[in-house]
């Protein structure tokens, strides 16, 4: 969770996953003798540098073991991933978001973890509410790769310069109505909008809901939303769009969730709502000087949770499951292994290791552990696992809202497409 994709990959994910649903089988494993494993993930260099350096430490752990890496864009590795796992050739360990996990668990396509929880693989330093966000129908078949929370990153010039004061302190928070007004005036002092159109990732639609009571989907996975509540969302943030508030819609239709064609990297806004889990990215590409705030809420919910904003995951078919099992373990639970990573994955899963890294923290991963402190009050429990379909309703939310804010159809039509789709989707 990262990073929030404009343009997933849902059609061919189902499709190919279908396929691999009737190839896949439990695969042999080879633990005893030398061993290689691929191990791929989705990020930016930021995120691929201090990863190679963490399976390196694990290489000279364990000479017996050889670790080849692949990272790549969101969109661009899930197309790959799922033509490699429908062909056979699917990565020993693989990373997953809420939008996938479900969708791979229920083809068949990763290892049940539970034989080796206790054993070779360590969870008891991780918290309940983050091990459930890899459970599907009780079994836990991913694992968080880390904890992150919602956030506000914004450049404090503009700010200054439009007479603004963001609540950053611990205990300081603004309503809606208060972080529309700030936007506004962002917009009307300077040469960039005041933050970057949200209305496109569902993500930051669920924060609103469960401010609200409500949640993206049931417990029994089903929509737990209406349209006339997306329509009441999405006209909140029309708003804001004909002040300059949030960015226009050729600014935003250019959104992919990446870091480096983000609205505040590229100088079109001055601040955009993300989780911290990629602020390392954000101070990589921006610079060291910007800063962290909660999200509005007109209630004493916040609707921020610790969530994971990546699960890693065994493959079914691999044929080396001890050794992926073991790579995996080091990545959560190592000391060594934390303090290389740092928050490029929001601040470490386990909870001892966590401490240990924030307190030798610097640069990018001090101000999210920093943040996460400040905000500690407002961090509820993670929302849940999102169920088989949820993929597909991820992409089309965000094609719709394309159709909303060029006018190509009225707000009120367009959540009730997206609503019928859903419905469509859930349980595909």
């Amino acid at each position: 969770m990262g990073r929030v994709s404009r343009r997933g990959s849902a059609g061919l994910l189902v499709g190919l996953l279908s396929l691999t649903a009737a190839l896949s089988g439990c695969g042999s494993d080879s633990a005893d003798g030398p061993v290689t494993l691929r191990f791929v993930w989705w990020g930016n260099e930021d995120r691929a540098k201090v990863t190679r350096a963490a399976v390196d430490a694990f290489q000279e752990r364990h000479p017996d073991i050889k670790v080849e890496t692949e990272y790549s864009g969101y969109d661009a590795y899930f197309q790959k991933l799922s033509t490699q796992v429908a062909g056979g050739a699917g990565p020993d360990l693989l990373q997953l978001d809420r939008a996938t996990v479900g969708e791979y668990a229920g083809r068949n396509v990763l290892a049940d973890l539970g034989e080796h929880v206790g054993k070779d693989l360590k969870l008891d330093k991780i918290p309940a509410d983050l091990l459930a966000g890899g459970k599907v129908d009780g079994k836990q078949y991913a694992v968080a790769g880390g904890a992150t929370t919602q956030m506000l990153i914004f450049d404090p010039t503009h700010f200054q310069a439009a007479g603004v004061t963001v609540p950053t302190a611990p205990g300081e928070k603004w309503t809606w109505a208060e972080f529309a007004e700030a936007m506004a005036k962002v917009g009307a002092a300077g040469q960039v909008s005041g933050t970057t159109d949200f209305g496109w990732a569902i993500d930051w639609f669920e924060v609103w809901l469960h401010q609200h009571g409500k949640s993206l989907y049931t417990p029994d996975g089903k929509l737990g939303f209406t349209s006339d509540e997306l329509a009441g969302y999405w006209q909140m943030i029309g708003g804001m769009r004909a002040g300059r508030g949030v960015s226009p819609a050729e600014v935003t239709t250019k959104m992919d969730g990446s870091v480096q064609n983000s609205g505040i990297v590229t100088k079109q806004a001055a601040s955009e709502i993300g989780y911290d889990s990629a602020v390392t990215g954000y101070f990589g590409a921006f610079g060291p000087n910007l800063k962290l705030a909660p999200l509005p809420s007109d209630v004493a919910e916040s609707g921020m949770a610790a969530m994971p904003p990546v699960s890693f995951a065994v493959s079914q078919r691999s044929k080396n499951k001890a050794a992926a099992v073991k790579l995996l373990d080091f990545l959560l639970n190592d000391p060594d292994a934390g303090k290389l990573l740092g928050a490029s994955r929001g601040v470490p899963p386990n909870e001892e290791v966590r401490a240990q890294v924030c307190a030798s923290a610097d640069a990018g991963s001090k101000a999210v552990c920093d943040y996460e402190v400040a905000q500690a009050d407002k961090i509820g429990p993670a929302f849940g696992a999102w169920p088989t379909g949820s993929s597909a309703i991820k992409r089309d939310f965000q094609r719709t809202y394309d159709d909303v804010i060029f006018n190509r159809v009225g707000v009120a039509d367009a959540a009730k497409r997206v609503v019928q789709d859903a419905e469509q989707s859930l349980g595909s």
